[in-house]
This record gives C-alpha cells, structure tokens and sequence, in this order.
C-alpha cells in the first residue's frame, strides 16, 4: 500500500489548487477582482441603503403651467330692489311692489332654463346722522329701508344665446323698478373637461422644463419619481357694457373662459456616460 500514498496527497493538493484557481477565475469573469468584491460586499452591509440614497439626491424639482381656454356657456347676475320710505310698512310694501314686477318681468322674458331665486330680503332703520359731539344720545330714526336681491342664472347655453339672453334680461330688470344690478359673470357649467386638460398640459409643460434643464446640465434624466398639483385658478372675462345702450338692451359678450393649472415634478437624473 505504501507506493499509492504520494498518489492519493497529489490528487488532493491538485484538486485544492483546481478549485482555488476556478474561484478567482468566476470573479475575474464577473468584472472585479476578488478584493474589490470583498470591499463592495462590506459596504453594502454595512450601509444598504446608500446606492438608493444617493439615487434619490440626484432629482431635479420643476414646475409646469398648463391653461386652455374655453367658450363659456353659463352665466349669472344679481338683481335688487332697493326703496326707502318714513314708516317701515311704506317701505315694505314698495319694496314688494316693486320686487314683484320685476319677478313677472324676468318670467315673462320665457327664457328655457333661466333660474330665478331670492336670495336676501331685509328691512332696516334709517338713523339721522350726528353733527356734533356735544351729547351721547341715541340717533334718531328718520325712516326706514327696504331691499331684496335677486339670483339669475342660465347654464348650459351656446355663447349666442347667453349674449342675447343677458341683454334681454338687464333690459328688462330695469325697466321694471331694479335699481341695483350687478355684473354679468360668465362660467362654465362643468369645468371637469377643462381642468383635466389644464392639468395634462401642466405636466407635458413642466416635463419640457426637466428636459432643458437637463440639456444645459448636461446630464441625463432616468425615472419620473413624484408629480403634485400646486393650483388651480380659472378665470372668466366678458367685455365690459358700453353705458346703458338703446331700448334695445345693453350689448354682451360672453368671450372665452380660461382654466389654468400648475403642478410640480421630481425627476432622477444620472451623470451622461
């Protein structure tokens, strides 16, 4: 048996030696040396959250505006009576006199879907106004006033309609006893269409900016991470009425309603290769 022992210790050294040169061979193929992968392999238990820490530090914040503009197809005013007289029952029932015809006035107009509501009614004391401080006493009440207000409303009109249907209505406030009437405000009925849109356009605008600031930075952008909504405003205008017109009416033009939106977004970027 002696002469097989040499053979059987070389078998081994070289099988130790084999597996010892297939180890550093699989890391070298693997692009490090064996070292090197001790080294990152320590890193990374000692601190595995530093690749995605440092992913996250490299982001560029920017914002973005989107608006469009839409034709408005409703609208709304405010219509009052406002009367004063010595007692509080004269006051009253001019006021009611007065508020009633310009209810029969705006129904007999027979606009479809024009909506009509009271809003505010009061009665108040007139008070004589002091002159001098000579005496604290209580003003005295020299009459009394009498008011009621009006909401008028048409949603869902083409722009055509709401420029003749305003001007019908204003017309037809004053000629029946309204001594205060307010601005026309035109809006749309559903802003959901516009908003989304406002919105969309927000974030291809804001995504347009991530781009030129990566261009200039000359760096390269790799992962869209977060998107908000900053705000949103809408904005409505009509041209202003130009005096108070011929019996005709008072001339009105609806114009266009613009929604804009402005949203934020965070954006990784890596250095370019």
């Amino acid at each position: 048996m002696r002469p097989t022992m040499p053979t059987l210790t070389g078998s081994l050294i070289a099988g130790l030696a084999l597996g010892v040169m297939t180890c550093i061979s699989s890391t070298a193929l693997a692009g490090r040396p064996v070292a090197e992968a001790l080294a990152a392999d320590r890193l990374a238990a000692k601190e595995p959250g530093a690749t995605a820490k440092n992913h996250e530090n490299r982001t560029i914040t920017i914002g973005g505006i989107g608006e469009v503009s839409r034709p408005a197809d409703s609208m709304r005013t405010s219509i009052g009576v406002e009367v004063r007289e010595k007692t509080l029952w004269a006051a009253r029932d001019k006021a009611a006199g007065r508020s009633q015809a310009v209810l029969a006035a705006l129904r007999g107009l027979a606009i479809p879907g024009l909506e009509i509501r009271t809003v505010d009614i009061s009665l108040s004391p007139i008070r004589e106004a002091h002159v001098g401080h000579e005496e604290i006493t209580e003003p005295r009440i020299i009459g009394y006033s009498a008011s009621s207000q009006l909401s008028v409303a048409l949603r869902g009109a083409s722009p055509a309609e709401l420029q003749a249907a305003g001007s019908r209505i204003l017309h037809a406030a004053l000629a029946s006893g309204a001594n205060d009437v307010g601005g026309l405000e035109f809006f749309l009925s559903d802003r959901t269409e516009a908003r989304r849109s406002a919105i969309a356009a927000a974030v291809q605008d804001a995504q347009a900016n991530a781009k030129v600031v990566a261009k200039a930075a000359n760096v390269r952008l790799v992962d869209l991470q977060s998107i908000s909504v900053v705000q949103q405003e809408r904005y409505g205008f009509a041209q202003q009425m130009k005096g108070f017109g011929s019996a005709d009416g008072f001339p009105v033009e609806p114009g266009n309603i613009r929604v804009t939106a402005a949203v934020t977004v965070r954006v990784a970027f890596a250095p370019n290769p």
